[in-house]
């Protein structure tokens, strides 16, 4: 799942932002404070690479490490503000020193 892309975004909240694209349960996260995992790629140069959960992750890495169709229908990629991304991957991040 990437999207090479310097677009912007107007958010509700945080005004004209890059954008960015998260797995829609990155999303859900957002409205429940609960982590799912916050995943990109090794090698990306991106400041927001695209991001997925745990649960879409292990849907990859099911289907050979590919980007299959079906994985991209789990995947249900969602467009974020930059803020809102930072937001999302901050709860992946509390919720890991909780954990740790």
């Amino acid at each position: 799942m990437t999207y090479a892309t310097t677009r912007q975004v107007r958010c509700s909240t945080h005004g004209l932002q890059d954008e960015t694209k998260v797995c829609e349960h990155i999303i859900g996260s957002m409205h429940s404070g609960v982590p799912v995992g916050f995943h990109w790629p090794a090698d990306s140069a991106q400041r927001r690479p695209d991001a997925w959960c745990s649960a879409c992750e292990a849907a990859r890495i099911a289907a050979g490490g590919d980007w299959t169709d079906e994985v991209m229908k789990i995947v249900n990629a969602k467009v974020l503000c930059g803020a809102c991304y930072d937001r999302a991957k901050g709860i992946w991040k509390a919720g890991r020193k909780v954990t740790q």
